[in-house]
């Protein structure tokens, strides 16, 4: 319990935990895409990543794709299929990241602020 104003410090600790809970329901999202991105040689999918701003910024992107600074070779169709009707097979399907982020973003991000924040107070 805080018993005097340290205020730097807990902004910093605030700052740490809300990067924390952001990358944290970055690899949530990136998981439960993971089951709709298309498939056929995994390409596609294994370029799957999540990336933090740097200089402890609550700042996140989760992309596929691959492209510099990423550690993957482009993959030149990855917003194709994401934008584009196609065939897909096996449940797999365009707005494969849009949709989880849509559908789980705001109530993970939730429950991982609130995780972080315990352990910050």
């Amino acid at each position: 319990m805080w018993t005097n104003w340290r205020g730097d410090e807990l902004e910093r600790l605030v700052n740490a935990a809300l990067c924390r809970a952001i990358e944290k329901t970055g690899h949530v999202i990136l998981q439960a895409s993971q089951s709709e991105v298309p498939l056929d040689e995994s390409t596609l999918m294994k370029s799957g990543i999540v990336r933090m701003a740097a200089n402890n910024v609550p700042v996140g992107c989760i992309s596929y794709g691959g492209g510099s600074g990423t550690g993957f070779p482009i993959v030149p169709y990855a917003r194709r299929w994401h934008e584009n009707p196609a065939n897909f097979q096996h449940g797999r399907k365009r707005f494969y990241l849009r949709d989880p982020f849509n559908r789980i973003a705001q109530q993970t991000l939730n429950t991982m602020i609130a995780q972080e924040m315990r352990e910050v107070l």
